[in-house]
């Protein structure tokens, strides 16, 4: 999975998060319409809208690591007027190398 995230940048990793949220309550509200017993229903939507705050709170995480990463990198001196950076985080339980947009001076 790594490999498939390794040309990632940070704003995609989020909004694939962000996707996967609204994709999974869309799934919910669907099913809730196809489902016909209540306790199909509950169930159903109980899995769905905790897949959504998942890929929310990974949004959330992918956030904080990058701006973590700009924050440490404010401190360092930029040469040549910008500096793009790397970073290592976790999406899904998968370690990414995810490109930071580039810093000015």
């Amino acid at each position: 999975m790594t490999t498939i995230f390794s040309a990632i940048d940070a704003e995609t990793l989020k909004n694939m998060a962000l996707g996967l949220s609204a994709v999974s309550v869309i799934i919910a509200i669907v099913l809730m319409k196809l489902i016909s017993s209540i306790v199909g229903k509950v169930v159903s939507t109980a899995i769905f809208v905790a897949l959504a705050l998942v890929g929310y709170s990974q949004r959330a995480d992918i956030t904080s690591c990058v701006d973590k990463v700009k924050n440490a990198a404010g401190s360092a001196q930029v040469e040549g007027g910008s500096l793009t950076l790397e970073a290592t985080c976790t999406f899904f339980g998968q370690d990414v190398t995810v490109k930071t947009p580039p810093l000015s001076k």
